[in-house]
């Protein structure tokens, strides 16, 4: 058996991809290992597809028409959003691909078509999450020239808007002494590292990894272990006001957002909010509060730079929130509040927004992800043909979702 990969995030020029992102390497590493020479895509009689985005739907859908005696598969961070994907492959490695690689190389396609986390549309089985993280696979150098390395898979937190959390059991790197040790060679020969990792700080080794340029935390990690080494800090902020943090599961309040952010300031670090525009029941009033947040940091910081970076919220199986309805109000909330920054009254050329996507490519977007068509995302109508994946975290799910409706006062 022939087998091509292609990264559905690059485009293909004479049949060929000159660029492959995390996935993709991986893919290559698992079939060098084993001895088997890629083929091209006219060649093979499998094409492994890694999807990084559910709209990595629309790129399958040009690979099925150009190479239709091919078998396609579908896998990647996409792949908790099976439906979509699955309506153009001929099965979708939902999680993980390992064990998939394994069994499809030595036991063949039926083989791996049989195993419980493989999605074939049109089959009405429950599917599971693979967990296994090729944790052995080497660091995998970015078209920014950084090398990436895996620190963790998953989340602790169970955020109710984040598929990392819902559709993936933590875990962390299980071998810290050689991921050390691959760091220290990297930068050691003038390369940067990027860590792979939801929360850096979370992790049991954090304090034996050394510094990089950047670095995700929580509020809560800060405050666990001090000023951390990256230069800039990047703060899944997450909701504009605190009643929308509290919801989501980012309980982090006005006075300590305003208040870390500065002392990061006043200690050289650059700092980006990660704001999400649009989480069910976001009103206006939620948006003056973020006003009142960088009125606040300007008056206490002087000095330092604030990144601002919106995205809309877009529902993704697993998650508790995935079931209500999309709003394309927030637009309108949020072209309010970026008036009042331009007008002067918030701006300063030390704040850097950036905007979230428009309702009509949220639509698309969120189509994809749940599997739905784009009128159904307006109603309640539940999650959608994904929900045949026996995500880990199922059972939890309506506690979260009833938590979330309460504060935000939804009744459903």
């Amino acid at each position: 058996m022939r087998y091509a990969i292609l990264d559905s995030c690059y485009p293909l020029k004479n049949g060929q991809q000159h660029a492959r992102g995390m996935g993709a390497s991986y893919l290559q590493w698992e079939l060098e290992r084993r001895g088997i020479e890629e083929s091209r895509p006219d060649q093979a009689g499998v094409i492994l597809v890694s999807c990084v985005s559910c709209e990595a739907a629309l790129f399958l859908a040009r690979i099925r028409k150009a190479y239709a005696s091919a078998v396609i598969v579908a896998g990647g961070p996409a792949s908790t959003s099976p439906h979509s994907l699955g309506v153009h492959a001929d099965m979708v490695c939902v999680g993980d691909g390992q064990a998939f690689v394994a069994s499809l190389i030595e036991r063949g396609l039926d083989a791996a078509a049989s195993l419980p986390n493989v999605w074939i549309h049109g089959n009405d089985r429950g599917v599971l999450v693979d967990h296994g993280f090729p944790w052995a696979m080497p660091p995998v150098r970015g078209e920014d020239g950084a090398f990436r390395v895996y620190c963790g898979r998953g989340c602790k937190n169970k955020c109710v808007f984040c598929q990392t959390g819902w559709a993936y059991k933590y875990s962390e790197n299980p071998d810290p002494q050689l991921l050390t040790s691959q760091i220290r060679a990297i930068t050691g020969r003038g390369d940067k590292v990027a860590y792979l990792s939801n929360d850096a700080a979370q992790h049991s080794f954090f304090h034996s990894l050394p510094p990089t340029g950047h670095g995700s935390y929580s509020l809560g990690h800060l405050r666990q272990f001090g000023l951390p080494p990256a230069r800039q800090i990047r703060i899944g902020v997450e909701g504009v006001s605190a009643r929308l943090r509290d919801a989501v599961g980012k309980p982090i309040s006005h006075d300590d957002l305003v208040g870390c952010t500065s002392w990061l300031n006043r200690n050289g670090k650059s700092v980006r909010w990660f704001m999400i525009a649009g989480l069910p029941g976001e009103t206006h009033g939620d948006w003056e509060e973020l006003k009142a947040a960088v009125m606040d940091w300007k008056k206490v910081t002087p000095k330092g730079v604030l990144e601002i970076s919106f995205t809309a919220w877009c529902p993704d199986p697993a998650t508790p929130i995935a079931c209500l309805p999309l709003d394309d109000s927030y637009w309108d909330r949020y072209a309010a509040f970026s008036e009042w920054f331009f007008a002067g009254k918030g701006w300063s050329n030390r704040i850097k927004l950036w905007k979230p996507q428009q309702p009509k490519s949220l639509r698309l977007k969120a189509a994809f992800s749940m599997g739905k068509s784009e009128e159904n995302l307006y109603d309640n109508s539940g999650y959608g043909p994904n929900d045949r994946v026996e995500f880990p975290f199922k059972a939890l799910r309506h506690k979260a979702l009833a938590r979330y409706l309460g504060i935000m006062g939804i009744s459903r």
